[in-house]
């Protein structure tokens, strides 16, 4: 499970330059601060170049971790005491990785954290303290976030500060450097976020944000963690037979009012959890009817499944995820229907089930027990998370899954089957409440399932990892290391590696032509089905510069004199479509200065002119005419010089003839003349 505690790095770092954040801020490598790591990266030093005033800290997010840059500026206009202000954020070239990473300042705490370690003992808050330094100040600081539309996800003791060593007023932590829930202990979750892989959890809602703040109020209130020396599975597996609530307070003893508040927010059922308001409620002295745990069906006798019995689907239904092969034999079987209808009476779930079997079979990727086993385990607990593959992912944590795949160079194939067997859309089936935002989200996956299906450049996985993760940087290895998260960086960071020589490669791989496809979208998509490895080569260049110098134009980055220089370098097969040579020695010199100039609209003007490949294949096609007739007429003289005896032969016959004729007219006129005279 990611820390709060993960120790910064240092050694190299220790002598490394202050590194500068847009000119703004100034962070030092080797000035770490432990004590502020976060779980998406480590707390360094940093100062402020304009405000001397502010006391900032940095935080440099990890590499495989990806940050909420798309609420950063929704975070940084949060107006109140109580949530740490954020200050800037971008990117910085970091020495350690020889690199660009995220950075994250904020204003620094002036006190400590309040708890190191979710195990740590602390002293426990009376129900007044426990009321005025946290109920009041975060039910107001949660207001503001949920009202503009973000979810916290880091509601921790250990994500919280005291601002001042003086007043004892407390802060709630970050929650940008990591996507939500992603730091979150199994105890500080629902039930159904519990079961997911971290990555996976997806956005959530805000009555995730108040089941965190249910359980944050418990262990404060107790001074300690309620199931420490348990670990993540056995807390789960309390919280799935027992309700959050019992599981989690047990035999504690907690003030009449707080235990109230507490169980409020501890309800398993979202719709029935306390809200904010219920909050409000709360504080203003108005106790409102305490919630009872909704204990799920029991089955009237068990199924035994390797060894165990159970008794509840949703146990069952985990058991099934961790025991695959087995489970599709069980259901294949017929004993699941005939346990479902017999001994659990729930006829409704056995035809979800068997829709499920009969579903199986439809999508792509993946085994057929793998799909049989995953739809099938919906069907038997509809709001836990899709379980695929030793994999558990909320549907809209699928995106922040993928990302960390690539992030941490592992396979994305899971996540991607998950998409293109269409288990997204089974989950949505399978639920009980509609809810408005299950149309967009069928939409959007039915629309990536498309691209999934195809291969070519610019779709494919690389296209759904940048579809559904709006703020992801380009992954190419090319440009990894500069991080570009727009295609104007993408074209500064091509040219930077342009100028190092990396020229014997095609600027665009199957990463960027994803990246630009998605980012880019005013680009013709035609354009990418040119850039595979089996097109002609001539076609492939102009399409590579087609879409750079697109990118180019609509973005406005200029002096890309380095990747110009690198495109021209690939044209040789395009300087070859002209005929005739001096034409191509014109044309060559003409790209060289678009080159040095770094315009790459000018540059494909040159060797793409319709007008000048117009004039050029006239002048070749008229000199391939005039060679074919001057070819005919020297074939014809070869032909003839070649048969010398019909020479010889006609021409004795015309000389014979002439003569003859000569004669002829000499004889008659001298007998002509003879007999005159």
């Amino acid at each position: 499970m990611p820390s709060d505690a993960q120790t910064a790095p240092t050694g190299a770092m220790a002598n490394a330059d202050a590194v500068k954040l847009a000119e703004r801020y100034e962070i030092q490598p080797g000035a770490p601060i432990p004590a502020l790591n976060a779980v998406g990266g480590n707390g360094f030093t940093a100062k402020s170049l304009r405000e001397k005033r502010l006391e900032p800290f940095a935080i440099i997010c990890h590499a495989t971790t990806l940050p909420r840059i798309d609420v950063c500026s929704t975070v940084a206009g949060l107006d109140n005491g109580t949530h740490m202000r954020l200050l800037d954020w971008g990117l910085v070239d970091w020495p350690q990785d020889r690199g660009r990473r995220f950075c994250l300042v904020f204003e620094k705490p002036g006190g400590r954290r309040l708890m190191g370690s979710i195990n740590d003992t602390i002293e426990p808050m009376p129900e007044e303290q426990l009321t005025r330094q946290i109920v009041h100040p975060l039910v107001s600081a949660l207001k503001e976030v949920t009202g503009r539309g973000v979810v916290h996800g880091a509601i921790r003791p250990t994500n919280m500060f005291f601002r001042d060593l003086a007043s004892g007023g407390l802060m709630l932590g970050e929650c940008v450097s990591a996507q939500p829930g992603y730091g979150q202990p199994v105890l500080l979750e629902t039930i159904e976020r519990g079961m997911a892989t971290p990555a996976g959890r997806g956005t959530g809602t805000a009555a995730d944000d108040m089941y965190s703040l249910g359980v944050t109020l418990l262990i404060l209130a107790l001074g300690r963690n309620p199931v420490a020396g348990m670990d993540d599975e056995a807390v789960l597996q309390a919280k799935i037979e027992r309700g959050s609530y019992p599981a989690l307070v047990n035999q504690h003893r907690l003030p009449l009012a707080i235990n109230e508040m507490v169980r409020g927010l501890l309800v398993d059922d979202p719709k029935q959890r306390w809200t904010l308001n219920d909050l409000d409620l709360w504080v203003a002295g108005r106790r409102l009817s305490p919630k009872q745990p909704q204990i799920s069906r029991r089955a009237a006798r068990p199924i035994e499944f390797q060894g165990q019995e159970y008794w509840h689907c949703r146990t069952l239904a985990r058991a099934f995820a961790r025991h695959v092969p087995a489970a599709a034999t069980v259901i294949e079987s017929g004993e699941l229907d005939k346990w479902l209808r017999r001994s659990m009476g729930d006829d409704l779930r056995a035809e979800a089930v068997n829709n499920a079997v009969q579903t199986a079979s439809s999508g792509k990727g993946g085994s057929q027990g793998d799909r049989l086993v995953a739809r099938v385990c919906m069907a038997l607990d509809p709001s836990a998370p899709i379980r695929y593959r030793g994999r558990s992912v909320m549907p809209d944590g699928v995106g922040n899954l993928l990302a960390e795949a690539f992030l941490r160079n592992e396979s994305p194939q899971a996540p991607a089957e998950v998409i293109s067997g269409q288990l997204p859309m089974f989950w949505v089936n399978v639920q009980t409440d509609f809810k408005p935002e299950f149309v967009p989200l069928v939409q959007s996956y039915d629309q990536l399932r498309g691209f999934l299906d195809r291969s070519a450049y610019g779709l494919g996985v690389e296209r759904v990892l940048y579809e559904m993760n709006p703020t992801m940087p380009c992954m190419s290895s090319l440009v990894v290391k500069q991080l570009p998260t727009t295609p104007g960086e993408l074209l500064r960071a091509l040219d930077w590696l342009g100028a190092g020589g990396e020229r014997h490669k095609d600027p665009i791989d199957r990463q960027i032509a994803a990246f630009l496809a998605a980012r880019h979208k005013r680009s013709d998509d035609l354009l990418y089905t040119q850039l595979g490895s089996g097109v002609e080569p001539m076609r492939r260049v102009i399409a590579m510069l087609t879409i750079l110098s697109d990118v180019q134009a609509r973005t406005g980055v200029d002096g890309l004199t380095h990747l110009a220089t690198w495109v021209v370098a690939l044209l040789d097969p395009v300087f070859r479509r002209f005929h005739n040579r001096p034409q191509q020695e014109v044309v060559r010199k003409q790209a060289d200065g678009a080159a040095y100039n770094g315009r790459l609209t000018e540059l494909l003007k040159v060797v793409d002119d319709p007008e000048s490949l117009r004039r050029d294949r006239l002048e070749f096609e008229a000199a391939q005419i005039a060679y074919r007739e001057a070819d005919a007429e020297m074939e014809k003289i070869r032909h003839t010089i070649a048969d010398r005896n019909s020479i010889i032969e006609t021409s004795g016959r015309q000389v014979a003839a002439i003569v003859s004729s000569l004669l002829s007219t000499v004889l008659v006129a001298g007998i002509i003349l003879f007999f005159a005279f």
